[in-house]
């Protein structure tokens, strides 16, 4: 990827869409500020505390992405929409809050920084997105993927606590560390299987899955020891040196509750912030794609049991991106066949 936080480069155009410089923007952003928070409140009433009692909020985390689409969805009762944006312009679109922020850490610096500065005033139910257009499908470097899992629509991320779950993840990819292969959920490379949608694993178990494929110039790949850094900084608890496999949102795409983020406390965030802020493409901020559900989920670690029923890891793989059109197809023909 490019060096921006995303390391998209598209255009950007749409109604009620303007951009303007970062110095600019920021001084707007001072002043706008209270009358958003003014809007806010108008919106949602205040809970105990004097917090405001927001159902929905949607955090975008922007580079230089097409954000017009966005047109299409602010305006919702009961959302509010937050774009942090790192990049030289920055948008202002209707019905949308943009902040200017440093391009450091990538997304994952980004739904850190919101954490850390709102820790007391999340949202019931807080939307995490790059601001990318949500959509299907996902091949490693293609800008225009919308890293959406076959079945699943953007809707089903505004919607709180589905199924009564107090978060929202769709894994679509798993990595095993220290050697990152990785598998990939075929409902984000094909369409109209028959078990795909929101649940956070393939229901065909196993069978939703490609076979294991191994790429030497994958992100995860690139320097560092990411075993030291999930124990350090994610578990929180000695590297033994033990193989780790994470399943994870392709994109870092996820929704959580506010009790649940508060199942870390600011002190952990802010550790995982200070460790983002230094430069653009952190090797971190890769890793970070793959263990947001451990961040949220202290109790569930992936370290400790899977999250995900996985094909059995081989010796022999094919090499990536992704298997070969062979292999895909007898994942394929295996799904559906169950």
């Amino acid at each position: 990827e490019s060096t921006g936080s995303h390391g998209f480069s598209l255009s950007q155009a749409g109604p009620g869409i303007v951009s303007t410089s970062a110095p600019v923007a920021a001084a707007a952003a001072a002043l706008m500020a209270p009358l958003w928070a003014s809007a806010v409140a108008s919106l949602w009433p205040l809970a105990a505390g004097g917090v405001p009692s927001l159902r929905t909020e949607v955090v975008l985390s922007h580079y230089n992405e097409d954000y017009s689409w966005l047109g299409n969805w602010t305006g919702r009762k009961n959302v509010a929409w937050t774009l942090y944006s790192k990049a030289d312009e920055i948008p202002y679109i209707s019905g949308v809050n943009s902040l200017p922020l440093s391009n450091v850490g990538r997304e994952s610096h980004t739904y850190l920084h919101h954490i850390v500065h709102n820790y007391d005033k999340l949202a019931n139910w807080t939307v995490f997105t790059q601001a990318i257009e949500p959509s299907w499908g996902y091949l490693i470097g293609d800008s225009s993927n919308g890293h959406m899992n076959d079945g699943v629509t953007f809707d089903d991320y505004l919607k709180p606590f589905p199924d009564g779950r107090d978060s929202l993840f769709v894994m679509t990819a798993s990595t095993q560390f220290p050697k990152a292969a990785q598998a990939t959920r075929l409902g984000i490379v094909a369409k109209n299987l028959p078990d795909e949608g929101t649940k956070t694993c393939p229901k065909k178990g196993s069978a939703g899955w490609s076979e294991w494929w191994f790429f030497p110039d994958h992100p995860h790949l690139k320097g560092g020891d990411m075993l030291d850094f999930y124990h350090d900084y994610i578990a929180m608890d000695k590297n033994e040196g033990k193989p780790l496999t994470l399943s994870f949102v392709q994109g870092a795409r996820f929704a959580a509750s506010r009790k649940r983020i508060h199942s870390r406390p600011r002190s952990y965030y802010s550790r995982l912030l200070v460790k983002l802020s230094k430069t653009v493409n952190p090797q971190e901020g890769f890793w970070m794609e793959a263990v947001w559900y451990d961040i949220l989920h202290p109790e569930k670690l992936q370290s400790q049991s899977a999250l995900c029923e996985l094909p059995v890891l081989l010796d022999v793989m094919d090499m990536g991106p992704y298997v070969s059109e062979s292999a895909l197809q007898r994942s394929l023909q295996a799904a559906r066949a169950r």
